[in-house]
Protein backbone atom coordinates (compact mmCIF):
# COMPACT_ATOMS: atom_id res chain seq x y z
CA UNK A 1 0.00 0.00 0.00
CA UNK A 2 2.79 2.39 0.92
CA UNK A 3 4.65 1.46 -2.26
CA UNK A 4 1.61 2.28 -4.40
CA UNK A 5 1.12 5.62 -2.67
CA UNK A 6 4.79 6.42 -3.17
CA UNK A 7 4.53 5.49 -6.83
CA UNK A 8 1.56 7.78 -7.33
CA UNK A 9 3.40 10.58 -5.57
CA UNK A 10 6.45 10.07 -7.79
CA UNK A 11 4.28 10.05 -10.91
CA UNK A 12 2.57 13.26 -9.83
CA UNK A 13 5.90 14.92 -9.05
CA UNK A 14 7.37 13.86 -12.40
CA UNK A 15 4.32 15.14 -14.25
CA UNK A 16 4.51 18.51 -12.49
CA UNK A 17 8.20 18.81 -13.36
CA UNK A 18 7.57 18.07 -17.05
CA UNK A 19 4.57 20.41 -17.07
CA UNK A 20 6.69 23.23 -15.65
CA UNK A 21 9.35 22.49 -18.26
CA UNK A 22 6.92 22.49 -21.19
CA UNK A 23 5.09 25.62 -20.01
CA UNK A 24 8.34 27.60 -19.63
CA UNK A 25 7.81 28.36 -15.93
CA UNK A 26 11.60 28.57 -15.53
CA UNK A 27 12.47 29.96 -18.93
CA UNK A 28 16.25 29.66 -18.46
CA UNK A 29 16.12 25.93 -17.73
CA UNK A 30 13.59 25.33 -20.50
CA UNK A 31 15.57 27.38 -23.02
CA UNK A 32 18.78 25.50 -22.22
CA UNK A 33 17.10 22.10 -22.51
CA UNK A 34 15.26 23.12 -25.68
CA UNK A 35 18.38 24.43 -27.43
CA UNK A 36 20.49 21.40 -26.52
CA UNK A 37 17.88 18.87 -27.62
CA UNK A 38 17.06 20.76 -30.81
CA UNK A 39 20.74 20.94 -31.72
CA UNK A 40 21.12 17.22 -31.06
CA UNK A 41 18.07 16.36 -33.20
CA UNK A 42 19.19 18.56 -36.07
CA UNK A 43 22.64 16.99 -35.93
CA UNK A 44 21.09 13.51 -35.98
CA UNK A 45 18.97 14.51 -39.00
CA UNK A 46 22.07 15.24 -41.07
CA UNK A 47 24.67 12.87 -39.60
CA UNK A 48 24.78 9.23 -38.47
CA UNK A 49 23.60 8.50 -34.94
CA UNK A 50 26.94 6.98 -33.91
CA UNK A 51 28.80 10.12 -34.97
CA UNK A 52 26.34 12.35 -33.13
CA UNK A 53 26.60 10.35 -29.89
CA UNK A 54 30.40 10.21 -30.04
CA UNK A 55 30.72 13.93 -30.74
CA UNK A 56 28.26 14.82 -27.98
CA UNK A 57 30.19 12.69 -25.50
CA UNK A 58 33.50 14.23 -26.58
CA UNK A 59 32.10 17.74 -26.14
CA UNK A 60 30.76 16.91 -22.65
CA UNK A 61 34.12 15.47 -21.53
CA UNK A 62 36.01 18.44 -23.00
CA UNK A 63 33.82 20.88 -21.10
CA UNK A 64 34.37 18.99 -17.84
CA UNK A 65 38.13 18.84 -18.33
CA UNK A 66 38.37 22.53 -19.24
CA UNK A 67 36.33 23.57 -16.22
CA UNK A 68 38.34 21.40 -13.83
CA UNK A 69 41.64 22.68 -15.22
CA UNK A 70 40.44 26.26 -14.90
CA UNK A 71 39.47 25.79 -11.25
CA UNK A 72 42.76 24.08 -10.41
CA UNK A 73 44.74 26.79 -12.16
CA UNK A 74 42.93 29.56 -10.28
CA UNK A 75 43.59 27.77 -6.99
CA UNK A 76 47.31 27.61 -7.78
CA UNK A 77 47.45 31.28 -8.69
CA UNK A 78 45.56 32.32 -5.58
CA UNK A 79 47.43 29.76 -3.45
CA UNK A 80 44.19 28.45 -2.10
CA UNK A 81 44.13 25.60 0.39
CA UNK A 82 41.01 23.99 -1.09
CA UNK A 83 41.68 20.50 -2.29
CA UNK A 84 38.19 19.26 -3.11
CA UNK A 85 37.25 18.34 -6.65
CA UNK A 86 35.76 21.19 -8.72
CA UNK A 87 32.82 18.98 -9.67
CA UNK A 88 32.34 17.45 -6.22
CA UNK A 89 28.74 18.72 -6.07
CA UNK A 90 27.87 16.61 -9.09
CA UNK A 91 30.05 13.68 -7.99
CA UNK A 92 28.00 13.39 -4.79
CA UNK A 93 24.76 13.08 -6.69
CA UNK A 94 23.11 9.66 -6.45
CA UNK A 95 22.62 8.39 -9.99
CA UNK A 96 22.11 4.74 -9.13
CA UNK A 97 18.77 3.02 -9.64
CA UNK A 98 17.39 1.76 -6.37
CA UNK A 99 15.15 -1.26 -5.95
CA UNK A 100 12.09 0.90 -5.30
CA UNK A 101 12.83 3.00 -8.37
CA UNK A 102 13.20 -0.12 -10.51
CA UNK A 103 9.90 -1.48 -9.21
CA UNK A 104 8.25 1.85 -9.84
CA UNK A 105 9.56 2.03 -13.40
CA UNK A 106 8.51 -1.57 -14.08
CA UNK A 107 5.04 -0.89 -12.69
CA UNK A 108 4.60 2.24 -14.82
CA UNK A 109 5.93 0.46 -17.90
CA UNK A 110 3.58 -2.49 -17.44
CA UNK A 111 0.66 -0.16 -16.72
CA UNK A 112 1.19 1.76 -19.94
CA UNK A 113 2.41 -1.07 -22.17
CA UNK A 114 -0.21 -3.76 -21.48
CA UNK A 115 -3.21 -1.84 -22.94
CA UNK A 116 -1.14 -1.03 -26.02
CA UNK A 117 -0.21 -4.69 -26.53
CA UNK A 118 -3.82 -5.80 -26.12
CA UNK A 119 -4.99 -3.18 -28.61
CA UNK A 120 -2.36 -4.16 -31.17
CA UNK A 121 -3.31 -7.82 -30.82
CA UNK A 122 -6.95 -6.90 -31.44
CA UNK A 123 -6.08 -4.84 -34.51
CA UNK A 124 -3.64 -7.21 -36.20
CA UNK A 125 -5.75 -10.31 -35.56
CA UNK A 126 -8.86 -8.58 -37.00
CA UNK A 127 -11.05 -8.78 -33.94
CA UNK A 128 -12.99 -5.84 -35.35
CA UNK A 129 -12.86 -5.55 -39.14
CA UNK A 130 -13.62 -1.83 -39.22
CA UNK A 131 -10.84 -0.94 -36.76
CA UNK A 132 -8.37 -3.13 -38.66
CA UNK A 133 -9.27 -1.39 -41.92
CA UNK A 134 -8.75 1.98 -40.25
CA UNK A 135 -5.28 0.90 -39.11
CA UNK A 136 -4.50 -0.35 -42.63
CA UNK A 137 -5.51 2.99 -44.16
CA UNK A 138 -3.44 4.88 -41.57
CA UNK A 139 -0.36 2.77 -42.27
CA UNK A 140 -0.77 3.31 -46.02
CA UNK A 141 -1.05 7.05 -45.42
CA UNK A 142 2.10 7.03 -43.29
CA UNK A 143 3.89 5.16 -46.06
CA UNK A 144 2.93 7.87 -48.55
CA UNK A 145 4.03 10.61 -46.14
CA UNK A 146 7.32 8.79 -45.54
CA UNK A 147 8.11 8.94 -49.26
CA UNK A 148 8.15 12.75 -49.12
CA UNK A 149 9.15 13.57 -45.54
CA UNK A 150 12.03 12.18 -43.52
CA UNK A 151 11.31 10.65 -40.13
CA UNK A 152 13.79 12.91 -38.37
CA UNK A 153 12.09 15.94 -39.88
CA UNK A 154 8.79 14.82 -38.36
CA UNK A 155 10.55 14.20 -35.03
CA UNK A 156 12.09 17.68 -35.01
CA UNK A 157 8.75 19.25 -35.91
CA UNK A 158 7.00 17.30 -33.13
CA UNK A 159 9.64 18.41 -30.62
CA UNK A 160 9.20 22.07 -31.56
CA UNK A 161 5.41 21.80 -31.35
CA UNK A 162 5.72 20.10 -27.96
CA UNK A 163 7.42 23.18 -26.54
CA UNK A 164 5.25 25.77 -28.32
CA UNK A 165 1.64 24.56 -28.44
CA UNK A 166 1.14 24.14 -24.65
CA UNK A 167 2.42 27.65 -23.98
CA UNK A 168 0.32 29.06 -26.81
CA UNK A 169 -2.75 27.31 -25.39
CA UNK A 170 -2.01 28.78 -21.96
CA UNK A 171 -1.85 32.28 -23.44
CA UNK A 172 -4.98 32.01 -25.62
CA UNK A 173 -6.98 29.52 -23.57
CA UNK A 174 -10.35 31.30 -23.74
CA UNK A 175 -10.21 31.97 -27.48
CA UNK A 176 -9.07 28.43 -28.32
CA UNK A 177 -11.78 26.87 -26.12
CA UNK A 178 -14.41 29.01 -27.82
CA UNK A 179 -13.24 27.95 -31.27
CA UNK A 180 -13.16 24.29 -30.21
CA UNK A 181 -16.73 24.52 -28.93
CA UNK A 182 -17.82 26.01 -32.26
CA UNK A 183 -16.08 23.20 -34.16
CA UNK A 184 -17.69 20.60 -31.89
CA UNK A 185 -21.11 22.14 -32.48
CA UNK A 186 -20.52 22.16 -36.25
CA UNK A 187 -19.40 18.52 -36.09
CA UNK A 188 -22.53 17.53 -34.19
CA UNK A 189 -24.70 19.33 -36.75
CA UNK A 190 -23.00 17.43 -39.59
CA UNK A 191 -23.28 14.06 -37.90
CA UNK A 192 -26.89 14.54 -36.76
CA UNK A 193 -29.32 13.17 -39.41
CA UNK A 194 -31.69 15.69 -40.87
CA UNK A 195 -35.32 15.43 -39.79
CA UNK A 196 -37.72 14.21 -42.42
CA UNK A 197 -40.28 16.68 -43.67
CA UNK A 198 -43.60 15.85 -42.14
CA UNK A 199 -46.83 15.75 -44.09
CA UNK A 200 -49.05 18.80 -44.25
CA UNK A 201 -50.79 19.03 -40.88
CA UNK A 202 -54.53 18.57 -40.89
CA UNK A 203 -56.99 20.04 -38.46
CA UNK A 204 -59.86 18.11 -36.93
CA UNK A 205 -63.18 19.93 -37.18
CA UNK A 206 -66.24 19.14 -35.12
CA UNK A 207 -69.08 18.14 -37.53
CA UNK A 208 -71.72 19.90 -35.44
CA UNK A 209 -69.74 23.16 -35.50
CA UNK A 210 -69.24 22.84 -39.25
CA UNK A 211 -72.92 22.22 -39.84
CA UNK A 212 -73.92 25.25 -37.72
CA UNK A 213 -71.45 27.50 -39.56
CA UNK A 214 -72.72 26.34 -42.94
CA UNK A 215 -76.30 26.98 -41.87
CA UNK A 216 -75.42 30.52 -40.81
CA UNK A 217 -73.66 31.26 -44.13
CA UNK A 218 -76.55 29.79 -46.12
CA UNK A 219 -79.07 31.90 -44.23
CA UNK A 220 -77.01 35.07 -44.80
CA UNK A 221 -76.64 34.41 -48.55
CA UNK A 222 -80.32 33.63 -48.96
CA UNK A 223 -81.46 36.93 -47.47
CA UNK A 224 -82.94 39.34 -49.96
CA UNK A 225 -84.55 42.73 -49.79
CA UNK A 226 -87.98 43.27 -51.25
CA UNK A 227 -87.79 46.54 -53.19
CA UNK A 228 -91.54 47.03 -53.19
CA UNK A 229 -92.30 46.60 -49.48
CA UNK A 230 -88.88 47.45 -47.99
CA UNK A 231 -88.99 44.27 -45.94
CA UNK A 232 -85.99 42.01 -45.33
CA UNK A 233 -86.84 38.48 -46.44
CA UNK A 234 -84.93 35.62 -44.78
CA UNK A 235 -84.86 32.11 -46.15
CA UNK A 236 -83.88 29.96 -43.16
CA UNK A 237 -83.21 26.27 -43.27
CA UNK A 238 -84.45 23.99 -40.60
CA UNK A 239 -81.54 22.63 -38.61
CA UNK A 240 -83.12 19.21 -38.50
CA UNK A 241 -83.44 18.94 -42.29
CA UNK A 242 -80.83 18.08 -44.90
CA UNK A 243 -79.32 20.71 -47.26
CA UNK A 244 -81.08 19.10 -50.21
CA UNK A 245 -84.54 19.42 -48.62
CA UNK A 246 -86.96 22.22 -49.30
CA UNK A 247 -86.43 25.51 -47.51
CA UNK A 248 -89.02 27.05 -45.26
CA UNK A 249 -89.53 30.66 -46.25
CA UNK A 250 -89.94 33.15 -43.51
CA UNK A 251 -90.14 36.89 -43.64
CA UNK A 252 -89.12 39.27 -40.94
CA UNK A 253 -89.94 42.89 -40.79
CA UNK A 254 -86.88 45.05 -41.04
CA UNK A 255 -86.59 48.56 -42.38
CA UNK A 256 -83.99 49.63 -44.92
CA UNK A 257 -81.88 51.60 -42.43
CA UNK A 258 -81.41 48.59 -40.15
CA UNK A 259 -80.48 46.42 -43.13
CA UNK A 260 -77.89 48.94 -44.35
CA UNK A 261 -76.41 49.14 -40.85
CA UNK A 262 -76.07 45.35 -40.67
CA UNK A 263 -74.58 45.21 -44.17
CA UNK A 264 -71.95 47.85 -43.39
CA UNK A 265 -70.97 46.14 -40.15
Amino acid sequence: MELNERMHENIAASWKAWQALLLWHNWRKTALFFCLMLTLLLDMASNPVISVVSVAGAIAISISICYSCYVWAMRKLRKSSAVEHPLKRYLDMDVTISKETAEHLAYVLALKLNPILLRLRSLFLVEDLLDSLKLLMMLCGLNIVGDYVNGMTILVLAFVLLFTLPKLYEWKKKTINKKLQQLQLFKNQLLTPKCKINAVPTATVDPQFMETDLNQKANYMDNELDNNTGQFISYEQDSGQDYTSDHSWQTSDMNIEAFQHIKQS
